[in-house]
């Protein structure tokens, strides 16, 4: 056997330093991609969640969209402290938690088999995978993949430590990260499975029996606080976390298709470094759409990888039951919550396989290295198989996968620089109100690519606008209504008329109100829907009248002089009723329009 890494310091220091380099690079590469973006569909509701509830229980225990994940609404909470939307914030907080999972990469690789050229592989694999990349640059994801992917790290460095005798000290902190795990997203019960086959194939001896009985009997305290833990987290997850519901097509109707999509094709591309393009069929979210030679291409690298470390490394098959025990049970996830709603295409978003990389940086560091305790792992060959440079087969392949991970990379994020409608949509709205100032806006909808109707009611202007502009109100009655352009720029609002007012009886005054009421008829009674009404008047002073449409009655200011006024109602409107005018004033209405808002002119 080779001397063990940590026998060489100045060789520990210089792997150390280039560690550090590529996570430095990798990080301003995540960066570039990062920061230009914004936020996307479920971030916006997640931010109104908090900025409505505040921080506490009430906010921390409400699931989001079937996810129990206080870590990740505190992480929004923390966004809405400055009051408006926070992407340069929300994009560091995102960062800093891609250093935290990268550092705790190292450490997973480094506790494993030492400080050692051949663990920059496996973390290379790491960084460069363009499987966790979707749910890195779209930040709900983020909030639950990148605290699994630290958490994931962080357990099996302490467990490993726990299990090597260092101390019962150990067994807390792996006990604790798996809570923080728990918090931030259910997929963090994959960690259990990993924690036990880690120990089972390569910290006892004997039979498959012989391993679990002896590993129960040695680690009979974590065993038991362990089983407490994820019972107690599935119970109380199964209890208050609503499920979703399917009622499109049954999980065994899409078992197949998703099964190749997912595994057969998204996986192994991901795990080259591709897939190397993009579809944008969904815009800022990008799925796999890689040719059919490159996915065959995948294959042979994927079984010549494997076929070559049986040739050369005794014991690799455990290894895989790793990475393959992942990949099902994310599948399996899949397969019963969001694939029967959307189909087998969930197989080709990469956000879904995110935590399935973590374990394949696992299964490549134990695939490749003996462990640096001797207990157990792979070994090279006393007769090699296949006579081939072992390093330089290594460096080749490490470079290769980093340098095609970076061109899926960059591909994936310029979707979301080049095409991402609710970015531009709501920077419009940003900029056309960047002089500040109350303003008075119509509640409506804005359009499905910025936020679908299927989210309602956080489509609506009313929940939208509060988050990214300050001063915005949505009252019934105003004298200067604002709407918002199909591009997201603020604009006067119109009508659309649906139908008007006939010409008044008084000449030049069209319709005259003073001291008693004075009903104004429509020309056809519209159908029962929402409504906005524009008075177009002349008064003679400051003053105030009633008015009644729809069932609805509203008193409302009048400025002295020619004014609009902008009344919304709901309802069938065949009259407007004037009445309650001010003593001493006098108003002409010379047009009563009942329509929908419309833009105008800019501001």
């Amino acid at each position: 056997m080779s001397r063990s890494p940590d026998e060489h310091p100045e060789q520990r220091t210089r792997v150390t330093l280039v560690a550090v380099g590529v996570v430095t690079v990798a990080l301003v590469l995540r960066g570039w991609a990062l920061y230009p973006s914004w936020f996307y569909l479920d971030d916006l509701q997640m931010l109104d969640d908090a900025a409505r509830t505040g921080l506490g229980t009430d906010l921390l225990l409400t699931p989001y969209d079937s996810q129990l994940m206080p870590v990740g609404r505190f992480l929004a909470w923390v966004v809405t402290t400055g009051g408006l939307v926070d992407w340069p914030l929300a994009a560091t907080l995102t960062l800093a938690l891609q250093l935290a999972a990268s550092a705790c990469c190292w450490w997973m690789v480094t506790t494993l088999v030492g400080v050692r050229w051949g663990a920059l592989a496996p973390l290379t694999l790491y960084l460069a995978s363009a499987m966790t990349l979707p749910a890195f640059m779209w930040w709900a994801a983020s909030l639950n993949a990148l605290p699994l992917q630290v958490c994931f790290f962080a357990a099996v460095a302490a467990w490993v430590r726990y299990l090597r005798g260092q101390g019962r000290r150990w067994l807390a902190v792996t006990l604790l990260v798996l809570v923080v795990a728990l918090a931030s997203y259910v997929k963090a019960l994959v960690l259990f499975p990993v924690l036990a086959v880690l120990t089972l194939g390569w910290f006892v001896p004997g039979s498959p029996r012989d391993r679990v009985v002896s590993a129960a009997r040695r680690w009979w305290p974590a065993l038991v606080l362990g089983v407490g833990l994820a019972t107690a987290y599935l119970t109380y997850y199964l209890v208050t976390v609503p499920q979703l519901t399917t009622d499109s097509t049954s999980s065994s109707d899409v078992a197949v298709p998703l099964a190749g999509t997912m595994l057969g094709r998204s996986l192994p591309l991901g795990l080259v470094g591709g897939p190397w393009t993009w579809s944008r069929i969904n815009p800022p979210v990008g799925v796999v759409d890689a040719p059919g030679w490159a996915l065959m291409l995948s294959w042979v690298v994927l079984l010549g990888l494997a076929a070559y470390l049986a040739a050369t490394r005794v014991r690799t098959g455990r290894v895989w039951l790793l990475l393959g025990g992942s990949a099902a049970l994310s599948y399996a996830l899949l397969l019963v919550t969001r694939a029967p709603v959307v189909g087998s295409i969930a197989g080709l978003e990469y956000r879904y396989l995110s935590d399935v990389t973590c374990a394949a940086v696992l299964t490549l560091a134990l695939l490749t290295m003996p462990l640096r305790e001797g207990e157990g792992g792979t070994e090279p060959r006393a007769d090699p198989l296949i006579a081939l440079p072992t390093r330089r087969v290594g460096v080749v392949l490490t470079v290769a996968l980093a340098l095609s991970g970076t061109v899926s990379a960059v591909g994936y994020a310029r979707i979301w620089h080049e095409d991402n409608p609710g970015r531009d949509y709501l920077r419009a709205t940003q900029d056309s109100l960047r002089d500040g100032g109350p303003q008075d806006f119509a509640d409506t909808v804005v359009p499905d690519d910025v936020m679908p109707g299927f989210l309602f009611p956080f489509n609506t202007t009313p929940r939208l606008l509060p988050l990214v502009v300050d001063d915005v109100s949505f009252p019934q009655v105003t004298d200067d209504l604002l709407t918002l352009a199909p591009d997201g720029a603020a604009r006067r609002a119109f009508l659309d008329p649906a139908t008007r007012s006939e010409p008044g009886p008084d000449g030049a005054c069209g319709w005259r109100v003073g001291t008693g009421p004075v009903s104004i008829p429509v020309r056809r009674t519209t159908l029962d829907f929402t409504w906005w009404l524009r008075l177009g008047y002349l008064s003679s002073g400051e003053a105030s009248m009633t008015v009644a449409a729809a069932g609805e009655t509203a008193e409302v200011p009048v400025r002295s002089g020619l004014h609009s006024l902008f009344i919304e109602v709901e309802g069938p409107v065949s009259s407007v009723d004037l009445s309650d005018l001010t003593p001493g004033t006098t108003v002409c209405v010379d047009v009563v329009e009942v329509g929908t808002v419309q833009p105008g002119g800019p501001l």
